[in-house]
């Protein structure tokens, strides 16, 4: 049995291994996986841990489902309903939120996190339109080759940016953009972890576009190991070079071409695999990344990890970060209380650290702007970064 072949038949079980209560009983998947392992000779690497205990969320009659940011099935499956956020101008996908109470919620803190942009509308936390703002060359870094879009920062956070947002579904997955910011844009292609197909991390895209970063949530098979994965990534990079040429696209000629990409758990394993095959990229980001290697990685990179998840913990991170050339920027920001399953959203891990740093890094490296970089290598207030970023 091919190690493809395996990870379908996981996949495909686990989605029944719930017991009656919602709550999956620990030894099916235990037994699945040495079973998996033992058909395949030793082929299968997936560590038991990734099969942890799937728990569907209640779902009232007369609530909208919210996305879990934790308790959700395999590595990386979250529940793809987003309510929606009502805003001044419209409503859209609201920031990840727990079921339950909010002291449930991991990340240290109670309380909900911050919300993130929605297209159409300004968000839960009220964000201004800026009309115009942005785009110009040159103001926000000493030598010219930057995009400065929106106002200098003050401090990180995950509140909405300056800018309108729209989507649409494009080959590669689902494009999110700014409609009142000056091109020239960079933009980003994300995707996903195991199980996951796409919307699991839908909100992540409003939340880039929202600060002027032109944003693609890649659609992937729930199945897709990580270098199937870093090839759906840079499939949609090369959409958007595309899109970029097309004066019917939304993006026609407004791409600066700057490109990243960025993943959750196999997804975070697949941008690096991708970083190290396309050293044009301006930045990779993992999310609790699961696999991947830094091994000839030359794309300034940032890593987030929790240090209570058990499916891929910290250490994965530490090898990535610790193979990457001294030379290559790199970042790794551990975040206590964290879990594998607090990534959905960016104002999910930390209470919202994941998405301020992850911000800060795509400003940084991708966009060129400095002003963020004194933020960039703040400590968090929580946790642990290191870099070798001066």
């Amino acid at each position: 049995m091919s190690e493809r072949k395996a990870l379908l038949g996981l996949a495909a079980l686990s989605l029944v291994a719930c017991s009656s209560d919602g709550v999956a009983s620990e030894a099916p998947f235990a037994a699945m996986a040495a079973t998996a392992s033992a058909a395949s000779s030793g082929v299968v690497t997936m560590p038991a841990a990734a099969l942890s205990p799937m728990r569907m969320p209640a779902v009232s009659n007369n609530a909208p489902m919210r996305a879990s940011a934790s308790g959700s099935a395999g590595q990386g499956m979250a529940p793809s309903s987003m309510s929606a956020v009502s805003s001044a101008a419209g409503s859209g996908p609201a920031a990840s939120t727990m079921g339950g109470s909010p002291a449930a919620m991991s990340g240290g803190g109670a309380g909900a996190p911050a919300p993130v942009a929605g297209e159409g509308g300004a968000g839960a936390a009220g964000r201004v339109a800026t009309a115009g703002a942005g785009g110009e060359k040159g103001t926000c870094c000493a030598d010219g080759d930057c995009l400065c879009h929106g106002p200098a920062p003050t401090e990180l956070s995950v509140a909405p940016g300056p800018f309108q947002t729209e989507r649409s579904v494009i080959s590669s997955g689902t494009l999110h953009y700014p409609t009142d910011a000056e091109p020239p844009f960079a933009a980003v292609a994300l995707c996903g972890g195991f199980l996951n197909t796409g919307p699991e991390m839908d909100s992540w895209g409003p939340f880039y576009a929202s600060h002027g970063i032109v944003t693609v949530i890649v659609t992937t098979d729930g199945s897709d190991i990580p270098e199937i994965r870093a090839s759906r990534l840079l499939a949609a990079v090369d959409e958007l070079k595309k899109l970029s040429t097309d004066s019917a696209s939304p993006l026609g000629n407004k791409l600066s071409g700057r490109y990243g990409t960025s993943g959750y758990s196999m997804g975070g394993g697949g941008t690096t695999i991708a970083s190290g095959q396309t050293p044009e990229l301006r930045t990779s980001i993992g999310l609790a990344a699961w696999g991947g290697s830094g091994t000839g990685v030359k794309v300034p990179t940032l890593l987030l990890c929790g240090d209570a998840d058990t499916v891929a913990p910290c250490n994965m991170s530490d090898g990535v970060y610790a193979g990457i050339d001294d030379g290559t920027p790199k970042m790794q920001i551990t975040i206590p209380g964290v879990t594998h399953f607090d990534w959905f959203g960016p104002g999910d891990a930390g209470r919202g650290t994941s998405g301020s740093y992850a911000l800060a890094f795509q400003k940084v490296y991708l966009e060129g702007d400095t002003r963020w970089k004194a933020l960039l290598l703040k400590q968090p207030g929580a946790g642990k970064l290191l870099t070798n970023i001066d």
